[in-house]
């Protein structure tokens, strides 16, 4: 599992996936008389820029990828895949009155009030949890296709959970962190309470390894990590940790904040309290709570002030400390588009192929380097880096296309197009 220290929906093996990389070559690689560097395409991929100068390293990449995905989610109000949104804040509706307020949380019809979300298809309120399933899972490393070349890495441990979605495999050590995640598998499944997950052998390479720091030797080129059976240990994990990945709905979703009311009237300047508390200034009133989706395509929610029961797993509404509407509302929530595919269960990823290709024409793009010196990869990136409005081969484009936001540039241009498709409903409720 290729890795970078910035969160991406697109991971980066699909990404090479995308673009026809060498999977090995990679991840740093190469694998004795397998996957040899003497290919046509030979050049290793490196975690950092600075291992080598003129090389586009994978956190560099993975940082245009993630840039990417947020342009694409401002444009079409929803996130190309779930993602988790921590302490979204937005402003309580107002009375239409500017002289009034409402009094317990009701609309005109006679139900909660509700607030607009920054992003549409929201999924679910609630929090990222990671539970832990088993630490330090061995994994079993085998040759399946008895080539002689060990590409097969399975990992098992017994389980309650049902939901194999949930369930997914990360580096040991690492807490279930969303950076760490060992992605995507090749298989999963969940059988008389076995949970059986198997990944290319590549995937496993031990990340402290892309960490080297260059020396004298590196001078013509860096070294590749070799998978070959005689070392397989050495640079591979021995073991992974299994966590149970879901959206928490026991934490607080919903925060309603009120500001302090001043003492006294009008015509009377009396600010005598009572208590101290009475007469606290310049502190903020808030009161936890829940939050229920009410137009999931556009983004509308429903804060509530609840409490949770942890013997009934469920939240009771509770009366307002305060005799009026929160000022605003602070939001923790799950939200983003699920592929058909994944949702029908035939994939692991729900991040959907349509988005994922968008998202590489458009991360690709706008690199400042060259991918490496194979043919069929430097057309394809020279391709998606032309600027249209600089052309000297009589190269033409749509006028139309130019007017995007994300740019000129062919890549950029491509992502706008599938974008255009999905602005049936105007962004104002998020593009369904």
């Amino acid at each position: 599992m290729t890795r970078a220290s910035t969160p991406t929906l697109l991971s980066l093996d699909r990404y090479a996936q995308i673009m026809g990389i060498n999977p090995v070559h990679f991840s740093g690689a190469t694998a004795g008389d397998y996957w040899p560097l003497q290919n046509r395409c030979s050049d290793l991929w490196l975690q950092h820029e600075w291992q080598f100068a003129d090389a586009v390293s994978r956190e560099s990449l993975a940082l245009e990828i993630r840039n990417a995905e947020i342009d694409l989610a401002r444009e079409l109000g929803w996130w190309p895949a779930p993602v988790w949104i921590s302490q979204e804040v937005q402003q309580y509706p107002r009375h239409y009155r500017r002289d009034t307020y409402r009094r317990y949380g009701r609309d005109v019809r006679d139900q909660r009030v509700s607030v607009k979300a920054e992003y549409a298809k929201v999924i679910a309120g609630g929090r990222r949890a990671a539970d832990v399933v088993e630490a330090d899972v061995v994994v079993a490393y085998t040759d399946a296709d008895n080539d002689g070349f060990i590409e097969t890495a399975t990992v098992t441990c017994t389980t309650t959970l049902t939901d194999v979605f949930e369930v997914q495999v990360f580096t040991a050590g690492k807490s279930g962190g969303e950076t760490w995640e060992i992605r995507p598998p090749r298989s999963k499944s969940i059988n008389g309470g076995t949970f059986t997950a198997t990944f290319w052998v590549w995937q496993m390479i031990e990340p402290e390894k892309w960490e080297w720091q260059p020396t004298a030797n590196d001078l013509d080129g860096p070294t590749a990590l070799d998978l070959s059976d005689q070392i397989v240990t050495d640079n591979l994990v021995t073991t992974v940790d299994v966590y149970r990945i879901h959206n928490d709905t026991s934490e607080v979703s919903a925060l309603l904040v009120w500001e302090p009311s001043p003492r006294g009237g009008i015509l009377s300047f009396d600010w005598s309290c009572s208590t101290t508390a009475e007469c606290q200034a310049c502190a903020l009133t808030a009161e936890d709570g829940c939050m229920h989706v009410r137009d999931p395509l556009r983004g509308i929610v429903v804060p509530t002030p609840a409490s949770y029961s942890a013997d009934t797993e469920t939240w009771t509404q509770v009366c307002s400390n305060e005799c009026r509407d929160p000022d605003w509302v602070k939001l923790w929530y799950y939200c983003g588009d699920i592929s058909n595919r994944y949702l029908g269960g035939t994939a692991y990823d729900p991040l959907s192929d349509r988005w994922a290709r968008a998202i590489a024409q458009l991360a690709t793009a706008r690199l400042e380097r060259p991918l490496c010196s194979c043919g069929n990869l430097a057309a394809l990136t020279q391709k998606w880096q032309r600027d249209t409005l600089v052309t000297t081969d009589g190269f033409q484009t749509n006028i139309a296309d130019l007017d995007n936001p994300f740019g000129t540039r062919y890549g950029e241009i491509l992502a706008w197009r599938e974008v255009r498709r999905e602005r049936h409903v105007i962004r104002g409720g998020g593009a369904i």
